[in-house]
């Protein structure tokens, strides 16, 4: 098998089967409801045949799936219907559906061209189900497009559609915002790091200033001293500044969904079981003398368990913590 990349396809020659694939190497995906789909372009070349294929891929949290019928597309004035050929469908995390299938357009370069040269094109995907469909936002179909095009230049006719592949792509909402996710993701990897060396740096700082007095026979002066604390507390700044970047990186991580990463979460749950009953001293108010005295108390700890659900990708999950008594 022998592969080779360009800017926007891959190729794929395998020679023992004789089949040459060309896919792009970019993807459209969109988010409705309990469904995600992810379109993309491919082209496989044998000896007797040349097949144009539109890939689609969805993951439902649906019971028992969602499965496309066909897929219509109103390029300008023309009217184009594709035929969905499942492929393949299996279970995910837990227990959600994928579903893999594809469109063949055929003739391919001139189903192609149609699309490509389309001033308006718009997209409904039909479900199998009676009056079901979903209507592709007109984002989503501009991104699609713009993809088509360059895979007809990069596939078919290099000479085609130049535009589309010497200008820079507009990034979509979806790509942005992973980008910005994948950003973060790597600034919190760092910042771990730098507290976990910071962190070990200042407690030796901190070790070494209080294991001078014992070993050394020389007595330290007052504004020495001073010095060597004010010297310590700001050392300790290398430590606290990443460490209170963190902990806001992470309230913003226990507000999203683990999956998308989307802010549409849900409680659907929420149960408090006892962990543990324990005994603490604490400071009470004598009410017969008025005065503050120490005194035992008992306490009760909770577990807390919340679930949770995604109202974009309907991802659920469950978190739990202890719930300490005052």
């Amino acid at each position: 098998m022998m592969s080779a990349k360009g800017d926007y396809v891959s190729v794929e020659k395998d020679e023992f089967e004789g089949l040459t694939t060309i896919e792009h190497v970019r993807h459209c995906r969109h988010r409705g409801g309990e469904n995600e789909l992810t379109l993309s372009w491919r082209r496989n070349i044998r000896q007797t045949s040349d097949r144009m294929i539109l890939d689609l891929e969805i993951k439902t949290s649906r019971a028992g799936g969602w499965l496309p019928s066909k897929l219509v597309a109103l390029a300008d004035d023309q009217r184009i219907e594709l035929n969905y050929l499942p492929n393949k469908i299996g279970e995910y995390h837990r227990g959600d559906l994928y579903e893999i299938g594809l469109f063949f357009l055929e003739p391919a370069p001139w189903m192609m061209r149609t699309l490509c040269d389309a001033a308006s094109l718009k997209l409904k995907l039909y479900s199998s189900e009676k009056n079901e469909h979903m209507l592709l936002p007109d984002q989503f179909c501009t991104q699609l497009q713009l993809q088509a095009r360059q895979f007809y230049n990069n596939a078919f006719d290099q000479t085609q559609y130049m535009d589309a592949v010497t200008e820079t792509a507009p990034r979509t909402e979806e790509e942005a915002f992973e980008e910005y996710i994948a950003r973060r993701e790597k600034r919190y990897r760092s910042l771990c790091s730098y507290r976990l060396i910071w962190g070990m740096v200042w407690l030796g700082i901190i070790s070494g200033l209080c294991l001078i007095p014992v070993f050394s026979t020389v007595s330290l002066s007052n504004s020495t001293t001073d010095l060597a604390i004010i010297i310590a507390l700001l050392s300790s700044l290398s430590w606290v500044v990443p460490h209170v970047q963190i902990l806001w990186i992470e309230q913003q991580k226990n507000k999203e969904c683990p999956r998308c990463h989307r802010r549409a979460i849900k409680l659907t749950g929420y149960r408090e079981n006892v962990y543990q009953v324990r005994s603490v001293e604490q400071i009470v108010n004598d009410r017969l003398t008025g005065k503050r005295k120490s005194q035992q108390v008992t306490v009760t700890d909770h577990e807390v368990t919340q679930d949770f659900t995604c109202m974009d990708c309907r991802h659920k999950w469950t978190r739990s913590h202890i719930s300490r008594g005052f």
